[in-house]
């Protein structure tokens, strides 16, 4: 079926809109009594989990809707075609990796409407009443974003102008992954399915450890420090959210958790301060035509001084220039001074060290020329290669090691050949 399929239906309680509209999008088919929506997954239909509000909708509207005769962009409310009944519904997902496929739902259009059932209704009721705004890793893909009243505009953020391409989103994971190899960027821009990553390292594997338990904490109701002996256990192994330690590491991922209590940002603090754990922030640069995403670590606010902190795991700690070491500050630094963080671009950046020899807390003057000038010196590599390139080549070699993509490389495939 060439049109997209619709239906209009009525306010769902009192005080709701009057009319609101409901689309079927993806692979429609039609014949001999029976309504089909395929949906396509990039991935193996076996690899994903399924949302029963998703399934009860497209089950829902595939059952009544009616094909759209206008386009869905020109003009409110959508013109409908005639509706033309079936005796049986189809929704089936296709896995276009390996050709797998599964039905979700096959039955009579009777059957059909008990799954779109008053809950359903209630949720997508909540969506409609809902007028909030979710910013993050999605924004660089909207039409909208240069408007979006929950975007801040930041212009000059990233220090360069024009584009070659159509808007997009960068973020700290972007630029280090373009300056490894620039289609590994690309392809994982374009949500292609991975394949199994070569296994972390213990250093790795410790840090997410930790990083996730002290999250874990943060997001307590209510709110409370971490305590000294508020730790995971036992020392000889232990395990949180998938990351698994025994041995050094798991003594030592004790260990930083024990110490971050000392430098925690909840410590000796009043009751009312707000503490928002991995608040993803995006800010949009017109200079650049470029939506800027970045997953903080912990924002907190004291009085009405807010305070990004940065929490890294090293067993040594390193001197020298923290920005060099971490870009993300260098980043954090530029979102604070663009406004782009909550404080109204007074938001203090702080770095977070969690090592074998004790917990490092260093505080960036976010405010001074030579720290603002330095920061953009750091990210320059990482944004101006990537902001002009318009071909994204591989760099065949080390970079294939650990790739996830190498089966939609080409130029990997003809390494593996060589």
């Amino acid at each position: 079926m060439r049109r997209l399929w619709a239906r209009q239906r009525g306010p769902l309680k009192p005080g709701a809109p009057d009319m609101y509209e409901e689309m079927v999008d993806d692979r429609r088919y039609a014949g001999h009594g029976v309504r089909e929506l395929r949906i396509l997954r990039t991935d193996s239909v076996e690899n994903l989990l399924r949302d029963d509000v998703e399934i009860a909708v497209a089950v829902g509207v595939l059952t009544s809707a009616r094909p759209v005769l206008t386009s869905q962009w020109d003009r409110k409310p959508l013109r409908l075609g005639p509706f033309e009944p079936a005796r049986l519904v189809r929704l089936v997902e296709i896995g276009c990796t390996d050709s797998s496929h599964r039905v979700l739902f096959e039955g009579t259009p009777t059957e059909a409407y008990e799954r779109y059932d008053s809950a359903v209704e209630a949720h997508i009721d909540g969506m409609i009443a809902g007028n909030s705004y979710r910013p993050g890793k999605d924004c660089g893909r909207c039409d909208v974003v240069a408007t979006c009243p929950a975007i801040p505009s930041a212009p000059g953020l990233l220090g360069i102008s024009g584009s070659v391409l159509t808007r997009r989103s960068w973020s700290m994971t972007t630029g280090r992954t373009h300056r490894r190899c620039p289609a590994r960027a690309h392809m994982e821009s374009l949500f292609l399915p991975r394949d199994d990553l070569a296994e972390d390292t213990e250093a790795i594997v410790r840090g997410k450890a930790v990083h996730a338990w002290i999250e874990s904490r943060h997001r307590r109701t209510p709110q409370r420090p971490c305590e000294p002996d508020d730790v995971p256990g036992p020392p000889e192994a232990w395990q949180y959210e998938g990351w698994s330690l025994t041995g050094l590491q798991a003594r030592l991922g004790i260990q930083m958790i024990g110490d971050h209590s000392l430098v925690c940002p909840l410590r000796d603090r009043p009751e009312d301060m707000e503490v928002q754990p991995e608040r993803t922030v995006a800010v949009y640069d017109p200079d650049a035509d470029t939506v800027v995403v970045a997953k903080t670590d912990l924002l907190y606010r004291v009085g009405e001084r807010w305070t990004l902190r940065e929490t890294k795991t090293k067993r040594v700690p390193h001197e020298g220039d923290l920005l060099d070491q971490f870009p993300q500050l260098a980043l954090a630094v530029l979102l604070a001074r663009a406004g782009a963080l909550p404080g109204n671009g007074h938001c203090a950046v702080e770095m977070e060290r969690l090592t074998a020899s004790g917990p490092v807390v260093t505080e960036i003057d976010t405010a001074a020329p030579d720290i603002v000038a330095r920061a953009r010196s750091v990210l320059e590599p990482y944004v101006t290669p990537w902001h002009a390139d318009a071909r994204y080549p591989a760099k065949v070699g080390k970079a294939c090691e650990d790739c996830p993509f190498t089966r939609w490389c080409p130029d990997a495939a003809e390494r593996r050949g060589a």
